[in-house]
């Protein structure tokens, strides 16, 4: 996998599929993962996004060969959101679309609120919001500075009340997955919503990016439909979309139909601007 240095305490690992028609100027998309994720999150939407934008999976700090953050580093949003600006400017990409899951849509928030110009549009999945700071499932960054990863994983499914997938397999091979994320950058990654003090009301009013809000009805764990559609009427240029049915993290339960609908969106929103 190719990675690219950022600035002198981070080279970050990412992952690039482009089958776009190479006599076409293709728009580009950022899928950032979230915390206690599996490494490959978003492959089922390479598939559908890589025909018409050229695809970019970064790791964050300390993910999956990306540089661990050395002695001192404070891991803030403020931090993250810039090193996802560092990334962008390391790759000369002026504006992209963005899309993140759970903790990386808490990022997009943080991202479009700081740096609007270098957003296409942005597209958040299961996201809590901008902030973890008092949200129900902040109780994991506790478990897992004292219990590690594997145990924390199994209390989210098993104690906290996971929503599980029907899909055969799926739960087996996310739970064995997430399982392998790095112990302090979760703790690290985590940290940085948790400790996050913003209003989220005034943050989310003042979004001038264009906005995808993603979630499944019956996935309620880390955002509920009611929780998502206060967020849509916050943000100026939002829409919501909720996919019927599905009770596990929409990513991987429906990722051609997220795929379609964060392409069908950047398309609109490239048209009219």
């Amino acid at each position: 996998m190719p990675k690219i240095r950022v600035d002198d305490t981070l080279e970050m690992v990412y992952k690039y599929d482009d089958f776009t028609d190479p006599w076409k100027n293709s728009e580009t998309v950022v899928l950032v993962h979230g915390g206690l994720k599996p490494r490959e999150l978003y492959y089922g939407w390479v598939p559908t996004l890589s025909r018409q934008l050229r695809v970019i999976r970064p790791y964050m700090r300390g993910h999956w060969g990306s540089t661990p953050p050395p002695d001192g580093y404070k891991w803030t949003m403020e931090n993250l959101v810039s090193d996802m600006k560092n990334f962008l400017d390391a790759l000369g990409l002026e504006k992209v679309h963005f899309v993140g899951e759970s903790l990386g849509g808490t990022l997009g928030y943080n991202f479009a609120y700081r740096y609007p110009e270098r957003l296409k549009t942005l597209t958040v999945v299961n996201c809590p919001g901008p902030t973890l700071k008092g949200h129900r499932m902040s109780v994991l960054l506790d478990s897992l500075k004292k219990d590690g990863v594997s145990r924390t994983i199994d209390y989210l499914f098993s104690i906290h009340g996971e929503e599980t997938s029907d899909i055969p397999g799926l739960d087996e091979w996310y739970i064995d997955e997430a399982k392998k994320n790095p112990l302090d950058a979760a703790i690290g990654y985590l940290s940085a919503a948790v400790n996050l003090d913003v209003n989220v009301d005034s943050l989310l009013t003042n979004i001038q990016v264009p906005t995808l809000i993603l979630t499944g009805t019956e996935y309620s764990s880390l955002i509920t439909v009611e929780e998502a559609t206060q967020f849509r009427s916050l943000i100026p240029r939002a829409r919501l979309v909720v996919f019927p049915g599905v009770k596990f993290i929409a990513v991987v339960s429906v990722p051609e139909k997220c795929a379609e609908e964060v392409l069908r969106f950047a398309n609109e929103q490239s048209a009219s601007s």
